[in-house]
């Protein structure tokens, strides 16, 4: 009786449950002698790997990272969605 007390008390509240993300903002420059060479080597890149998996899944000791801001997305990162914008930036729009 306990354990199926528990068991519709922890569904309740998981229905109200609301899933979010950490996104980044990085300045990425790259190092590699073997990169194609452009005007500028350096990039703004949005995304929700946080600077140690990011550098390690995007070229490791080649890249180097500056992060920029950081903040809290609401939602679900699954299928392929894109990051949301920051809230200063949402702000400026209007």
């Amino acid at each position: 009786m306990n354990k199926i007390l528990i068991v519709l008390i922890t569904i309740i509240f998981s229905l109200g449950a609301q899933a979010e993300y950490r996104a980044y903002q990085y300045l990425v420059k790259t190092t590699d002698p073997y990169a194609v060479a452009t005007k500028s080597n350096a990039q703004y890149i949005v995304s929700t790997l946080n600077p140690q998996m990011f550098k390690s899944y995007h070229g490791g000791s080649f890249v180097t990272l500056d992060l920029l801001r950081t903040w809290i997305c609401p939602g679900y990162t699954g299928s392929r969605k894109t990051v949301c914008e920051h809230p200063y930036d949402k702000d400026a729009k209007i």
